[in-house]
């Protein structure tokens, strides 16, 4: 890892040191490429590289794509998409090995195969690709060359996405699904190939908003209304905690319910990010927030006095409608995380529940170790008072 960094630096720093200077390259990443081309780029995810030539007299552009493949019999996949750095949309050039070595086939990928309702067999695409070819080396990594021809006056800052995968149908040349690992969503690059100028597509488009959203509605659906909970529960049954185990809860309970109405609202506007939009984890957000504002309200508006009879039947609604926000909340958290990809992000929300469950546990015991001692004490006092009240013989 470091000696790859290295030489991302030192690649940077004579580029920069010489701009205006071809920076030259044979051999962009571990391909096997027979031209030298003007721009590399080697640091692109999944351990990708791109080497190209823009000449602006024809318009076009010489490219030599290389990655590894995962498998013997997978493919690698590299293309542009006109509409957007993400997947749908983009018009690829996929190689895999076949009976004669390797070959290439042009695919376009459409929603139906980001849905996985069917693979992606090949077809004619938009992009004008031309004496594409693809070489493959003893360890298996695939180098993808050829030529685009852009349209009059199009720009040369170009969307670019690509991935890999274990399968392909070799009757019909489809391309079987791929990985959905962070690296493998987020396999795409905005590109100016005149300047050689990168960032970061990604296949989750304004990802500091969905972060935003997602650690919004776990610290708020997924930690605080807990620690609510446990402190109604584990707090008021001490006399010393009165009345602070209230404020306590109410202070958990008012503001996960306004921090999760921010990233739910923040989640209904990032809809319009969503390709295709995630009508699971949307619609179960809604109902959770439906539920948590029918229980504010109920706590506000329809709350009976401590001793009166609605009372009982007041607290069972109460009590089951918080523990089933909790439990749809964690639900649909662990669902976001999902979609962002982000395994770090699970391991750690595991954490914390895992540690306020061992607290739960514990408290659990302390309180029925408390209220057994006060029965025990309100027994001795009832048979006090009984045997004061027993006549005399």
């Amino acid at each position: 890892m470091a000696f790859t960094w290295t030489c991302i630096w030192v690649t940077a720093i004579v580029c920069l040191c010489f701009q205006g200077v071809s920076c030259k390259s044979n051999k962009c990443g571990k391909g096997v490429t027979t031209k030298e081309y003007d721009n590399c780029q080697n640091s692109l995810v999944l351990g990708a590289s791109l080497a190209w030539t823009l000449d602006t007299s024809t318009n076009t552009i010489d490219f030599a794509f290389t990655e590894d493949l995962t498998d013997a019999s997978g493919w690698v996949a590299w293309g542009i998409n006109p509409s957007g750095a993400q997947m749908v949309g983009t018009q690829a050039l996929g190689a895999f090995r076949n009976s004669t070595g390797i070959t290439v086939r042009t695919y376009d990928v459409t929603q139906a195969v980001k849905d996985n309702t069917r693979s992606l067999i090949p077809g004619p695409v938009a992009v004008a690709y031309s004496n594409y070819s693809a070489a493959v080396t003893a360890d298996g990594t695939v180098t993808i060359s050829g030529t685009v021809t852009l349209a009059q006056g199009q720009a040369t800052k170009l969307n670019l996405v690509w991935n890999r995968g274990s399968a392909v149908v070799a009757i019909t040349a489809a391309l079987l699904g791929h990985n959905f690992d962070s690296d493998n969503l987020a396999s795409t690059a905005v590109v100016e190939m005149s300047s050689g100028k990168t960032t970061g597509g990604g296949e989750i488009p304004n990802k500091d908003l969905k972060d935003i959203h997602g650690i919004l509605n776990a610290v708020s659906w997924g930690i605080l209304l807990p620690i609510g909970v446990m402190s109604a529960r584990y707090l008021r049954p001490f006399e010393f905690a009165d009345p602070a185990w209230f404020y306590l809860h109410v202070f958990c309970q008012v503001t996960g319910y306004a921090g999760g109405t921010a990233g739910w609202v923040l989640g209904l506007r990032l809809q319009k990010y969503a390709n295709p939009i995630k009508y699971y984890h949307r619609n179960m957000g809604i109902a959770i927030w439906a539920i948590a504002t029918f229980q504010v309200l109920l706590a506000i508006l329809l709350r009976p006095k401590p001793k009166a009879k609605a009372r009982p039947f007041w607290n069972v609604v109460h009590h089951t409608l918080g523990y089933a926000i909790i439990i749809l909340a964690i639900i649909n958290i662990f669902e976001g995380i999902d979609l962002l990809g982000e395994d770090k992000w699970k391991r750690v929300y595991i954490t914390i529940l895992v540690i306020l469950g061992l607290i739960a546990i514990v408290l659990e015991l302390i309180t029925w170790f408390h209220w057994m001692q006060k029965r025990e004490r309100k027994h001795k006092r009832h048979s006090v008072l009984i045997g004061d009240r027993e006549p005399e013989t």
